[in-house]
C-alpha cells in the first residue's frame, strides 16, 4: 500500500506536533511539547521516575538523505547529555532498514533502538491506526491529494475564485487559530455562520477551511451569488453547505434593495436552524455589515447576532502571527538567500509586531513573482516599507513597471461589474470593448487597425502580475488590486476618460458611483463627469439594459448635477427606451420624485410625471393578465409608502387585481424544483403586504390556507429530520485545539528567534 501522506504540506513545527501526538497515542503516555527552534535535542518529552522519553522530529523542505544523516550525527552529544531511557527519532523521509542502522550508528546511544526510528511509511501506518489524530491535524488531511481533489471539485475553487493550485497553497499556509473552533461551534450549534471583519484578515479562507471539512464528510457545497440560488438548490434529504461569500457586497445598501434580500436571507437562516443536514456560511466586511444593520431591523435581530463571528486582527496572537509568516516563508519559492536575510536581519519581530500586519500582506510579500526585482539583501527592509504603506504592494508596479495601455485596461476592469457565480470575473468581450474605446479616445486618430492584437498584448503584459485569465473571463489576481484601484480612480481625468468611452449601460452606474462617493454635490469635477456621461449616453450605441428605477434615479441625478438641454431633448424623444426595461410599479416612486421629491426642480418634471401616471393607469385598468402576488405586494407597499394621491377608480381597480392575484394561489401546487416552504413563506409575506392595503375576507381566508399548508410542510420536514438523525447523525466538528500540551507562556522574542532559526540555511 502506498503512503497517502508525504508530509510536504506541513512545516517543521506542524510535523513535530503530529509526531508527538502519534507517539503519545502509540505508547499511551502524554508528551510535553517545547517551543520550536533551538530545542537542545528534544521536541517532546515524557518524564517519570524511571527517566525521560525523548522525541526528536526531523523535517526540512527539500531535504536529502545526506542532510538527515548529518542531523543525526549532530544529535549524538545532545542524546548523551540527556541520557534518556528511550530516544525516538521521526522523519518525513522514507527509510530502509539499512538507513535506520546508519542513523542509529550516528546517534550511538542505547536508548535509540530500531523500533523507535520512524520514517514516512511508519508514520502513515500509525495514522491509519489512529484516525482521530489524522483528523485533529487539519493541515495534514485537508492538503492530502484525495481530500484536495474532493474539495476543489466541490465548488470551493468557484466561491473563492481560486485555481486548484491556489486552493492547495491556501491550505498549506493556513495556521489554525481560535476563530476556527469558535466558527465551527457556531455553525454546528446554529447551522448558520456570518464571518465579518475588515479586508485582509482571511474571512474567506476561514469559510473555505470550514467548508473543506464538510466536503470531506461528503456534504455538497453550494456556492451562491444570490439568496434565491440557495432556495433553488435546496434539497431536503441531502447534506448541503451553502456559501455566500461577501453577501452584503452583492446587495445595494439602501432600504429598498436591502429589504428585497434581507427577509429571504433571514428566513433561510431560521429554516436551517432546525435541520441537521444543512449549513449556511456567509462572509462580509465588518464596516459593510454595520452599515447594513443601521438600516435593517432584520440584520440587527438577535438570531443574526448570535450567528456572527467577528474576525479581526485581535484574533492573531503574536504566536499565530509568527506562524503565519513562518508558514508563508517555508512554503514560498523565495530564494534561500532572501529567507536568510529576513531571519538574520532581526526584522522578523518588527514584521509580526507591525501595526499594519495582516495575512494578506504577508501572502503577497512572500510571493516570488512579486519580488523578482528586489535583491535578497534588500528584502527585509522592503517588507517593512510595504507594511508602513500597504499601497506599495501595487503602487510601484502600477506606476513604473507597466505601460499606459495596461493601466487603462486595469481601470476598465474596475468599472465593469464582475460576475461572481458560476463563472467569476469580467467577460473578456466586455473588457475589450471598453478598453478599445478608451485607447481610441486617447489616440485621437480614430479606431486602430490592430486593436484586437493590442488588447491581447496588453493582457499578456499584466497576466499573473495583476490579472488572471480563465477561459472567457478575466479577474484581478487578488482583491487587494481592487482596493488599490478604488483609490486610483478618484481622479477627474480617469473618470472623464472612462465616461466618454463606456460601452455598456452597467458602466454608467459604476462610474457615477465612483464620482459621487469621491466628490461632493455641486463640485465642478462631478459636474464634468455628469456632462461626459450625458454626452456618451446621447451619442453612442451602448450594450445592455437596466431596470427603470435604476435608470430613473441615475438620469435624474445626472441632470441635477449638470443640466444639458440637448440631453433632455434626447430623453423626451425616447432615446433612453432602448436601455431600460420597465416595471410599472416603479412608476409610483418616480411620480413622487417628480411631483414633490428630489427631481421636482427639473424642467418639465410635472409633465413627465403625468406621462408616468398615464402609463401606470393603463397598466392597471387595461391589463388583460393577472398580477402575480409578488407584483401585488410591491404595488401595495409602494402606494402605502408614497405621498402620491391616486384617483378612486385606479385604487378600486388595483384592489380587485390584488384580490384576484391572491385568490389564484394554490397552496399545494408548485413548479418543479421549488421548495414548498420557501414559496409558501414568500406568499405569506406578500399576502400580509396586500392585506395592509386591501383587506377582505377572501384574502384573509387564503392567508389562513397558506399558513396551514406551511405548518403541514414544516411538520413533515421535522419528521424527516427526526428520522435522519436516527439513521445518520453527523459526528460533529473535528475542529479544536487538539495536539499535545505545549509548554509555552506567551510568545517571547526568544521564542520568535527559535521558531525562525529552523528556516535558516545554516540549520539544515
Amino acid at each position: 500500500m502506498s503512503d497517502p501522506y508525504d508530509f510536504e504540506n506541513l512545516s517543521p513545527i506542524e510535523f513535530e506536533a503530529l509526531c508527538i501526538d502519534l507517539l503519545s497515542a502509540e505508547i499511551g503516555v502524554k508528551f510535553e511539547r517545547f517551543s520550536p527552534g533551538a530545542d537542545g535535542g528534544m521536541d517532546g518529552r515524557h518524564s517519570s521516575a524511571a527517566g525521560s522519553r525523548i522525541l526528536q522530529a526531523k523535517h526540512y523542505k527539500n531535504s536529502k538523505w545526506s542532510d538527515l544523516k548529518l542531523a543525526a550525527k549532530r544529535e549524538r552529544a545532545n542524546v548523551a547529555a540527556m541520557a534518556p531511557i528511550e530516544y525516538h527519532l521521526h522523519t518525513s523521509q522514507r527509510l530502509t532498514p539499512d538507513r535506520k542502522d546508519v542513523l542509529l550508528e550516528q546517534i550511538n546511544h542505547p536508548s535509540a533502538k530500531t523500533g523507535n526510528v520512524w520514517g514516512r511509511t511508519e508514520l502513515n501506518d500509525r495514522l491509519r491506526a489512529h484516525p482521530k489524530i489524522e483528523k485533529r491535524h487539519i493541515k495534514l488531511w485537508l492538503s492530502s491529494t484525495a481530500v484536495l481533489e474532493r474539495v476543489v471539485h466541490n465548488d470551493i475553487a468557484v466561491f473563492t475564485e481560486a485555481t486548484e493550485d491556489a486552493v492547495a497553497h491556501i491550505l498549506k499556509v493556513y495556521v489554525e487559530n481560535p476563530s476556527l473552533a469558535s466558527a465551527a461551534k457556531i455553525l454546528e450549534d446554529r447551522h448558520s455562520l456570518i464571518v465579518s471583519g475588515p479586508p485582509g484578515v482571511e474571512k474567506t479562507t476561514l469559510a473555505q477551511v470550514i467548508a473543506a471539512e464538510y466536503c470531506d464528510e461528503d456534504w455538497d457545497l453550494i456556492a451562491i451569488a444570490d439568496i434565491s440560488d440557495a432556495f433553488a438548490a435546496f434539497k431536503s434529504d441531502e447534506k448541503q453547505v451553502f456559501i455566500f461569500d461577501d453577501f452584503l457586497g452583492k446587495i445595494k445598501l439602501d432600504q429598498a434593495s436591502l429589504a428585497k434580500s434581507e427577509g429571504r436571507i433571514f428566513r433561510f437562516i431560521k429554516s436551517l436552524a432546525k435541520q441537521d443536514n444543512k449549513r449556511f456560511i456567509m462572509t462580509t466586511r465588518s464596516y459593510v455589515f454595520q452599515a447594513a444593520r443601521e438600516i435593517s431591523d432584520v440584520l440587527d435581530d438577535e438570531e443574526i447576532d448570535v450567528s456572527e463571528l467577528v474576525l479581526d486582527l485581535s484574533v492573531y496572537t503574536r504566536e499565530i502571527r509568527a506562524k503565519i509568516l513562518y508558514n508563508h516563508l517555508y512554503h514560498s519559492n523565495l530564494p534561500q538567500s532572501a529567507i536568510d536575510a529576513v531571519v538574520n536581519s532581526g526584522h522578523v519581530k518588527k514584521i509580526i509586531d507591525h501595526r499594519n500586519y495582516m495575512p494578506r500582506i504577508v501572502e503577497w510579500m512572500t510571493d516570488q513573482g512579486r519580488l523578482e526585482q528586489v535583491r535578497s539583501c534588500d528584502y527585509p527592509a522592503y517588507f517593512l516599507t510595504t507594511l508602513d504603506n500597504p499601497d506599495k504592494i501595487w503602487e510601484k508596479a502600477f506606476r513604473k513597471h507597466i505601460s499606459q495601455n495596461a493601466r487603462i485596461l486595469l481601470f476598465a476592469m474596475y468599472f465593469i461589474e464582475r460576475v461572481s457565480f458560476p463563472d467569476p470575473g469580467v467577460p473578456l468581450k466586455r473588457l475589450e470593448a471598453l478598453f478599445s474605446n478608451v485607447v481610441t479616445l486617447q489616440s485621437g486618430d480614430g479606431p486602430l487597425l490592430s486593436m484586437s492584437r493590442l488588447f491581447e498584448e496588453t493582457l499578456r503584459e499584466i497576466k499573473s502580475s495583476f490579472i488572471v485569465i480563465d477561459g472567457p473571463k478575466v479577474n484581478f489576481v487578488n482583491p487587494s488590486v481592487l482596493d488599490f484601484l478604488s483609490r486610483e480612480v478618484i481622479d477627474l481625468d480617469v473618470l472623464r476618460m472612462i465616461s466618454l468611452s463606456i460601452a455598456h449601460v452597467d458602466e454608467i452606474k459604476r462610474v457615477w458611483k465612483a464620482a459621487t462617493s469621491s466628490f461632493s454635490k455641486n463640485d465642478p469635477r462631478i459636474q464634468q463627469v455628469a456632462h461626459a456621461l450625458q454626452e456618451r449616453i446621447q451619442g453612442a450605441s451602448l450594450e445592455g439594459r437596466m431596470p427603470f428605477r435604476q435608470a430613473f434615479d441615475l438620469i435624474g441625478e445626472l441632470l441635477l448635477e449638470s443640466f444639458d438641454v440637448g440631453f433632455l431633448q434626447f430623453l423626451r424623444s425616447g432615446g433612453l427606451e432602448a436601455y431600460v426595461w420597465a416595471n410599472e410599479v416603479d412608476f409610483i416612486p418616480a411620480i413622487e420624485a417628480l411631483e414633490d421629491g428630489a427631481f421636482r426642480t427639473l424642467p418639465h418634471a410635472k409633465g413627465l410625471a403625468m406621462i408616468y401616471r398615464k402609463q401606470l393607469y393603463s397598466y392597471v385598468l387595461e391589463n388583460e393578465y393577472l398580477l402575480d402576488v409578488g407584483e401585488a405586494a410591491d404595488f401595495a407597499e409602494k402606494i402605502e409608502d408614497s405621498f402620491v394621491e391616486f384617483p378612486e377608480a385606479f385604487i378600486d381597480a388595483l384592489t380587485v387585481a390584488m384580490e384576484e392575484a391572491v385568490d389564484a394561489l394554490d397552496a399545494y401546487h408548485f413548479d418543479r424544483g421549488e421548495d414548498p416552504e420557501s414559496v409558501l413563506g414568500d406568499w405569506l409575506e406578500q399576502i400580509e403586504k396586500v392585506e395592509n392595503f386591501a383587506s377582505s375576507r377572501a384574502i384573509s381566508n387564503k392567508k389562513d390556507d397558506i399558513a396551514n399548508a406551511l405548518s403541514a410542510f414544516e411538520m413533515h420536514r421535522e419528521e424527516q429530520m427526526d428520522d435522519y438523525r436516527e439513521r445518520k447523525r453527523f459526528r460533529g466538528s473535528s475542529f479544536g485545539s487538539g495536539g499535545a500540551s505545549q509548554k509555552t507562556v506567551g510568545f517571547s522574542d526568544n521564542d520568535v528567534e527559535s521558531l525562525f532559526s529552523s528556516l535558516s540555511s545554516s540549520r539544515k
